[in-house]
């Protein structure tokens, strides 16, 4: 497939990165990366056979330190959210530059969650109340304001973890 030797090449010539391996199926991928879990997994949607968004709901139960960015043409709401439910921690098209993609996968492995600015819009409308409506923050626990304030400022997942002394994981998970 010329995206995944795209994507290899792209990777292979880059400073402080490697490649792993690629594969071609989520069923490959799966049963390759059962016992060596990457620091990244890029990962397309429409694989042959088993989705791109099942293997990472299954990779991210093995893999939990690995971050998950989706790589796809879709844009469309319900398969955005389907994928991060599932654990992905980033949404970027395949429309992005190269130089979008490297500073995503830079971006996820510093905590961040880097989404091709049409993806986002459509996470942060989901998010607002609707119309005369306010959100409640009283609904929350008070460790997910204390969250929700640290990402409203702007800190990358690990920065919170840091500040508020907890994994990363557990921040992604509040």
């Amino acid at each position: 497939n010329s995206i995944r030797e795209t994507l290899r090449s792209l990777f292979v010539f880059e400073d402080g990165m490697d490649v792993f391996t690629v594969h071609s199926t989520a069923e490959d991928a799966l049963l390759r990366l059962s016992d060596n879990c990457p620091d990244v997994v890029i990962m397309d949607i429409n694989l042959p056979g088993q989705s791109g968004i099942d293997c990472v709901r299954q990779m991210s139960q093995r893999c939990r330190a690995s971050q998950y960015l989706m790589y796809t043409v879709h844009d469309d709401d319900h398969r955005v959210f389907e994928a991060l439910k599932a654990g992905a921690n980033g949404y970027i098209l395949k429309s992005s530059s190269p130089d979008q993609i490297l500073e995503a996968v830079r971006e996820l492995h510093q905590g961040g969650a880097p989404m091709s600015a049409h993806v986002a819009r459509r996470v942060v409308t989901q998010f607002r109340p609707a119309p005369g409506k306010a959100f409640d923050s009283a609904q929350l626990s008070e460790r997910e304001n204390e969250v929700l304030e640290l990402l409203a400022q702007g800190l990358l997942y690990k920065e919170i973890g840091e500040k508020l002394s907890i994994t990363t994981g557990t921040v992604k998970q509040i």
